[in-house]
């Protein structure tokens, strides 16, 4: 019997009652502070590089991991209950989400519709069903290039706001917007549109330093962030699964989604900062990320014989 057709049968409830204390909420100056601690990590690894060279190949795992823990951060931003873009979020934005070639903005366009059309033929982050593997390769490359990827939706973006025309590809090729509406008039593209300006100003301010000095920004950057991306292309494939039309239900999440990276591998590069526990995250999106290993525990403890084991991807 499948997992999906024993949680189907199942007394499961379409949602639970759990604590309100699980349910903690991300404040701003504390993914500020993680975005610095982040950052403080990087510098110490640049100054071992200096150090140790022979052991850059290290350090630049280390330094892609925390560039994956960018995403993450900035993630949890995109959740805070929030419209519009305040100082402290263009802050964080610009700790977190320009080194990545992220913006506050985008991220929250697609992820935000991807909870709501989870597993849906609306949902841009569905994964494919399983087939030959000629057709799983050529997935996989694309998700290796998500960074390099993002840096082209900046400059796509730029364009979109100053010619309307492209404002339906730039929406639709980068926001992964899946809904087959005219979005020439859209308030919202326009002010992803016009976020992407930060982010394509440190691309170029991280060009000129690449003239300057070309082995170490590679190096220090643009290789790390290379894996990262490879590493976010891996999460995006682990945490979701080929089933569709489960609906927004306990049950459709216990079998559309998957937690992963929950070993040491995972918090070093795959799975930073407990984004693997995407089952608990989809089930309350709302709730911080340094919080889901509680909530996790609880929903082990509570329904044992239904919550999925970690998937080994």
């Amino acid at each position: 019997m499948s997992f999906l057709a024993s949680v189907t049968r199942s007394t499961l409830p379409p949602r639970v009652r759990v604590p309100p204390e699980l349910l903690v909420r991300p404040e701003l100056p504390e993914l500020v502070r993680q975005a610095l601690t982040e950052w403080g990590l990087i510098a110490a690894c640049w100054v071992g590089m200096a150090w140790v060279p022979a052991a850059t190949p290290l350090f630049v795992l280390l330094i892609a991991g925390r560039m994956h823990a960018f995403g993450v951060i900035l993630h949890d931003a995109v959740h805070l209950s929030v419209r519009r873009k305040s100082p402290g979020i263009w802050l964080l934005e610009c700790l977190a989400g320009y080194p990545v070639a992220a913006t506050w903005n985008a991220m929250r366009y697609h992820h935000l519709r991807h909870h709501h059309h989870e597993g849906s033929s609306l949902d841009a982050y569905s994964r494919p069903k399983p087939g030959p593997w000629w057709r799983t390769v050529p997935l996989g490359l694309v998700l290796i290039l998500i960074v390099p990827g993002w840096t082209v939706r900046g400059l796509m973006g730029l364009l979109a706001w100053a010619v309307p025309a492209l404002r339906n590809v730039y929406g639709r090729a980068f926001l992964m917007d899946r809904s087959g509406e005219d979005l020439i008039h859209s308030p919202e593209v326009l002010a992803c549109s016009r976020a992407e300006l930060g982010q394509v100003l440190l691309q170029l301010g991280v060009l000129a330093l690449a003239w300057r000095w070309p082995y170490a920004v590679g190096v220090g950057y643009v290789l790390p962030l290379m894996v990262a991306s490879a590493a976010c292309g891996y999460r995006l494939l682990a945490e979701h699964t080929p089933l569709r039309d489960q609906g927004r239900t306990l049950q459709g999440i216990l079998a559309s989604t998957a937690d992963h990276g929950l070993g040491w591998l995972g918090r070093l590069l795959l799975a930073p900062r407990n984004v693997g526990l995407h089952i608990v995250h989809h089930l309350h999106p709302q709730v911080a990320a340094s919080h889901l290993p509680r909530l996790r525990a609880w929903y082990l403890q509570h329904y044992p014989e239904h919550y999925p084991r970690p998937r080994r991807f």
